[in-house]
């Protein structure tokens, strides 16, 4: 992917350009401490979000955080009073319902998925510093 095929809009996430739909193609990056993760989703909406610490404060903000992502509105929708409400199948928010996904994979940290689609599979791989950057 290039540069090129990311549109960027003022107070908006970046959306793939072709994303004309809101049944295409989404993702979400993000990062605490040395981890970083990327999700991509082939339909519907996605937010990922990852905290350094794995206190039950921290969980609950990463579900937030990874909604808030998943809606692209980030952390200027946040309100004090207004937090995803778990449930077995994923999360009730906002009048909607979304598919939530915990990841065990950063050690120390908490990170969930929000999806407005069922997440069918989730692929991993750990890929050190130095090979991001590896011409």
């Amino acid at each position: 992917m290039s540069a090129g095929e990311l549109r960027f809009h003022a107070g908006a996430k970046p959306r793939l350009a072709q994303r004309a739909a809101a049944a295409a193609a989404d993702f979400s990056i993000s990062h605490s401490g040395a981890y970083v993760g990327c999700v991509a989703a082939a339909r519907g909406c996605v937010g990922l979000d990852i905290e350094i610490g794995t206190q039950p404060r921290i969980a609950q903000w990463v579900l937030r955080e990874a909604a808030l992502k998943a809606t692209g509105e980030g952390l200027r929708g946040w309100r004090a009073t207004d937090a995803p409400q778990s449930r077995a199948d994923g999360a009730e928010w906002r009048g909607r319902h979304w598919h939530v996904r915990r990841l065990e994979l950063f050690p120390g940290a908490a990170a969930a998925v929000v999806a407005s689609e069922p997440v069918q599979a989730l692929e991993t791989q750990a890929v050190a510093l130095a090979e991001l950057f590896e011409p």
